[in-house]
Formats: structure tokens, sequence, C-alpha cells
């Protein structure tokens, strides 16, 4: 699946379009069968709330995914708080959810293979939960089937469109979205997905949000109070370093961005972050620049909690991103392209490389302007914009207004 295709200048031959049928036909044949061995329940149109007593949540991808998944148990649990919700995730995003008391039952969907999954959700059938939702949207079989393995008679449901492939047999129902996917952040799609599938008195969207226990709060507050008091100021920018390999700024960019916000903006202290393999070089680095200090996160409560009392976020990472959401701060953001994992309305400059090219040629002058540029305008009380820059235009390519 993973070779070129093979380009026919007069279009595909006959043996091959006939090939190509019955591979149709067989992976339509093989998908009913599925859904019939996973003995989907079918429903076309939403359930009364007062009928359903458990939702099960599956998001077993990365940290940013739950992230924008949280409105889905806020809402239900404050319209019914009598309902059972389940939550399954993985060793990537569980550590979101220790706080979170809305929540009845975590499940630790971490598997090395699918047949993993046949033992892990052993343990979610013994609550036969009413109604099973697939919020990883990808892999719409492997999907299907973990979400049929998690409840006996449940309901299951996705977004997906019905496709000549007949995925649509796999679930109770798959939601098409009203508008093209890039064109609708994910926070969206998967509130569109609750909708679909329960009725519910509400129709506007929610913002995630990230429930921190006071405890953990107090004690992380503190230490950013003793870092502000040492440089005698109230107010600071956060510096988050760290991203998956491929959207890494680079340690030269974000110690000259360091520089810049220290000589430009004395009024922040900056605190800068990073995975924690990264601490010595970059605390080595940042050393000698005033008001820039090093800040140790063991968690992502801990960066939560920082995030919660910053003026500014600056980040080449889509997870922190949606935390800066979820806390409704101000972001600068280096992103690959524009797209459904934009922060969620907050005011925000997103910054794309030349296209082709990665997020580490995206140069320092042009951050260091969108920084200085934010700050003006959050003075000003603009609140409520989200500017796209790419590399190759000075100009804004696209400006999105939102009411916050």
């Amino acid at each position: 699946m993973y070779r070129p295709k093979q380009v026919y200048n007069n279009g595909l031959p006959l043996k091959k379009r006939i090939v190509n049928k019955i591979e149709k036909v067989n992976k339509i044949l093989l998908l009913r069968l599925f859904g019939k061995l996973l003995r989907v329940k079918k429903i076309h149109s939403p359930i009364p709330l007062e009928n359903v007593n458990s939702v099960l949540i599956i998001r077993y991808d990365a940290l940013g995914d739950m992230i924008v998944t949280t409105p889905l148990w806020r809402i239900l649990k404050r319209l019914k708080p009598s309902i059972k919700i389940g939550v399954a995730g993985s060793s990537k995003n569980l550590g979101l959810l220790r706080d979170d008391t809305d929540i009845d039952v975590i499940y630790d969907y971490s598997a090395q293979s699918f047949f993993d999954f046949f033992r892990i959700t052993k343990k979610t059938r013994k609550t036969d939960w009413d109604i099973v939702l697939m919020c990883k949207f990808n892999q719409k079989t492997r999907g299907a089937m973990i979400a049929g393995l998690s409840t006996s008679t449940g309901v299951t449901a996705t977004i997906g469109s019905a496709n000549a492939e007949g995925h649509q047999a796999l679930f109770s129902r798959l939601v098409s979205l009203p508008q093209p996917e890039k064109e609708m952040q994910m926070t969206e799609q998967v509130q569109f997905l609750l909708r679909s599938i329960i009725a519910l008195p509400i129709e506007t969207n929610e913002r995630p949000s990230i429930i921190v226990s006071n405890t953990a709060e107090t004690l992380t507050h503190q230490r950013i109070k003793t870092i502000l008091q040492q440089d005698s100021l109230t107010s600071y920018i956060v510096l988050n370093t760290d991203a998956p390999e491929a959207r890494k700024w680079g340690i030269k960019n974000n110690i000259l961005l360091a520089q810049y916000i220290s000589d430009h903006h004395t009024e922040y202290t900056l605190m800068v972050t990073s995975l924690p393999e990264n601490h010595h070089e970059l605390e080595m680095a940042m050393s000698s620049i005033p008001r820039v200090h090093y800040f140790a996160t063991r968690d992502v409560l801990e960066l939560t909690t920082l995030i919660r009392f910053s003026s500014l976020v600056i980040t080449p990472d889509t997870g922190t991103a949606h935390i800066v959401s979820a806390e409704s701060k101000p972001i600068i953001g280096l992103y690959p392209e524009a797209g459904e994992w934009l922060p969620y309305k907050i005011p925000s400059y997103i910054l794309i490389p030349k296209k082709g090219e990665s997020i580490n040629t995206i140069p320092v002058s042009m951050v260091a302007t969108a920084v200085t540029t934010m700050l003006s305008e959050i003075a000003m009380g603009k609140t409520s914009f989200v500017n796209i820059i790419r590399c190759q235009t000075p100009d804004i390519i696209e400006t999105r207004e939102f009411i916050a």
C-alpha cells in the first residue's frame, strides 16, 4: 500500500479496473461480516438524553486529542449529573485526567498490538455501556472493532461518511460532518458527534477544560511566585521549546528568542519548558540571560498551572497549544499547516513555514515580531482574532475573527 501508484496515460486498463472492483466488493462483504460479528445495533437519529445512563468515550491517541474531547463529559455531567462517564485513554494522555471529578471510570487502552485490545476490553465490557463514542477518527475498521469489543449491547458511533468500502456497517452510526474536516476544529467535531448521537438541549460548542486539584495548583503557583519575586515582576511569558522531532523549532532559535524577549520586554519574566531529557542543556544555555528561568514541570497538570497564570505562550507543540486553548491564554503557535488542530478561540498568531519546509526554518525575527505585536494588541484589549502568517510573505494570509 506504500508503493507509488503506477500512472497510465490512457487511464486504468480494463484488467486493472476489474481487479479494483473485485477488491472493493470483497472489502464490503468482509466489513459487513465484521458488523454482524460485532452485533452492531443501528440507529438513525439521536437518542433522548433521559434514555442514556452511561457513555464510554474512547480517546487513546495523543495528549491534545484528549484535551479537545473534555467538553463531552463536561456537557453530559452538567445536563445529567447521574450519568456514568467512562474515558478510555493511554499512557500518552491519562495523566491529564488525574484530578478530573467528572469522570467515573478511567481505562488504560495502551496497547502494543490489536490483540492487546481483546484483553483490555474484557474489563470495559463488565459495564454494559449504553453508548460508546470512538473519538479517534482514522483507522475505521480497527476503531469499530475496539468500540464493539468495549460494550456488549450498546450503541457505537464515530465521525465519518458512508463510503464505497462499507465502513458504515461497523458502527451503529457513522456521523458525517457538516463542513470539510480541515475547516472544522477538532473540539467542534467531537461535540458535533455527541449531539448527533444524544439529543441535547444545546447547540453551541464549549471550550475544552482541564481540572487541576487545589493542592497541586497551589504548589506549582508558589514556585511561580518565588521566581517572579526574584525578578521583582508580576507577569511572565511561557516559552515551550519541545515538540515531536519533526515539529521542533531548534534550541538555537529558542535561545535567540529568549534573548530578544529579555532585551525588549523587560516587564516580563520568561519561563522556559521542555521535555525532562533537555532540561540541563536548556538550563545551561539560558542561565546567562536576565529574567529567563527554566521551569521544570513533572507532569501535564503542572504545565497546565504554569500556563494558567501566564500572559502569553509560545510553542511549536499542538498538545501544549490545546492546554493554552483550555486556559484561554494568547498564543504564538509554530505550525506546519493550518487545519483542524488550530488553537480554539484564543488570540493567536499562527506562523507557518514556506511550503515543503520544516518549522525550524521559521525565522526568529518573525516570531519576535509576533511577540511584540501580540503583547501590544492584548494591551489594547484585542482578544478575538486568529492571524495565520506564512513565511514567504510578510503579510497575514488569513484572519479569523470569533466571539471570545
